[in-house]
């Protein structure tokens, strides 16, 4: 099976020096920047009928971008104050509805070929920021749109944007469950597997061109990887009994995966060809879900050693071990945020699971879920916001949230959707 990824050529940047950051976001107290953003015009004489669609398609999709951000808050002038588009813009004006910065674009499409020009401005500096030009087909206009806000961000925050992510997830039919993908917004779904079979567990390659999934269409629960770009599978580790939960070492060199080979559930290190490097567990609890810390040091993972499941950490090597959770009789599914500072989680209360936070070293403790039962949470590659999974309408769907538990919304339909896993960000 051969997976469509369409393309987006940049023409040769021009984009000003930029040693200014406007804004960080922190998870605590933070101001986001007063954005407007004017229409998109035609460059062309004759404006075609497809022009003013594509052009208003494009603003949408980058409004939406970057108010889930958290970075900005959009200004849009009243009917009344509506102010034409023009190069330079007419900076008092735009200053007067509130705005700092502006973005303008321009648009032009021959036959199915677009072209959209996206100038960024400080307007209290009165000077041009961004300037970049895009080329596409007009069957890959949110990649387009989501590579214009992905600019933005880098230019006014300095950090890398997230809107051309993906999110891989699970889809259960009859008995079977099947590897999805999808952009960051539920948009795009394609389906990667068609094992008939039961899938678990996908989690990417820390390149973001392959994915782990545990399944059982050879009989035992091995571990295969799927590379994206041809649809290959591989079987990673079949080692008797369970191979499951992997996670991908931050530089890519090794595996940790929960493996039931000896009798018990232990955590093991693997190399990428599946071989064991070392056992990290070794005790008569059930090990579980590992996840590694973004600089690499350390691994967190489930145990019920102490009586019943909670959260620990672990050096790489499985030394320094220490109890992370104090609260709550039942805590799984730990995933430790991308900036290093938390690690969100599951954990069972009377009505299902809710997903809660805690500080590395065991603090501020914080609930982001209230309803349904709530599973499987994974930071975006920011850190600023979380996907999961939820019953809370009737079917598991995926949802995503910011870091705190604030905007909660679904990103896919259909029912039986699960496990999410966001993909890291490219270089």
């Amino acid at each position: 099976m051969l997976l469509c990824f369409s393309f987006l050529i940049f023409d040769s940047k021009i984009l000003k020096a930029q040693t200014d950051i406007y804004a960080k976001i922190t998870t605590g107290q933070s101001e986001p920047l007063e954005l407007a953003i004017g229409d998109f015009v035609s460059t062309q004489p004759s404006i075609t009928t497809e022009e003013p669609k594509l052009a208003a398609q494009i603003k949408e999709i980058v409004k939406k971008d970057l108010i889930f951000s958290l970075f900005f808050d959009l200004i849009e002038p009243l009917p009344q104050e509506k102010i034409a588009h023009s190069n330079p813009p007419e900076w008092n004006r735009w200053i007067e509805i509130g705005a700092e910065f502006l973005l303008t674009g321009e648009i032009e499409l021959r036959g199915s070929n677009l072209k959209v020009k996206a100038d960024l401005w400080d307007l209290n500096k009165q000077r041009e920021i961004m300037s970049e030009s895009y080329r596409t087909n007009v069957g890959n206009i949110r990649k387009l749109a989501h590579q214009i806000s992905n600019d933005i961000v880098y230019n006014l925050v300095g950090e890398k944007g997230i809107f051309n992510t993906k999110i891989a997830y699970l889809v259960q039919k009859d008995k079977t469950k099947e590897l999805f993908i999808c952009d960051y917004d539920g948009y795009n779904p394609q389906q990667l597997t068609y094992d008939k079979s039961l899938a678990l567990s996908p989690k990417w390659s820390p390149e973001g061109d392959k994915l782990s999934y545990t399944s059982y269409k050879t009989g035992n629960p091995d571990l295969w990887v799927v590379t994206l770009e041809s649809g290959k599978t591989q079987k990673i580790s079949n080692y008797k009994g369970l191979n499951s939960a992997a996670s991908w070492s931050p530089d890519n060199r090794y595996i940790a995966l929960t493996l039931t080979k000896d009798g018990n559930a232990e955590i093991y290190l693997l190399h990428k060809n599946g071989g064991i490097k070392d056992r990290l567990t070794n005790n008569w609890g059930i090990d579980s879900s590992p996840s590694w810390s973004p600089n690499g040091k350390q691994i967190a993972f489930t145990s019920d050693r102490s009586g019943l499941p909670q959260i620990y950490i672990m050096d790489v090597d499985g030394s320094n071990l220490r109890r992370l959770t104090m609260e709550g009789d039942y805590n799984d599914s730990p995933t430790w945020s991308p900036k290093g500072d938390k690690i969100a989680f599951c954990s069972r209360e009377p009505q299902g699971f809710q997903i809660y936070t805690i500080d590395i070293i065991g603090e501020n403790l914080r609930k982001l879920t209230f309803e349904g039962s709530n599973e499987n949470p994974h930071w975006s590659p920011d850190g600023y916001h979380i996907v999961f999974s939820s019953n809370r309408t009737g079917k598991f769907e995926i949802y995503s949230m910011h870091w705190d538990g604030s905007n909660q919304q679904t990103i896919t339909s259909g029912g039986n959707n699960s496990s999410p896993a966001w993909s890291p960000l490219k270089d």
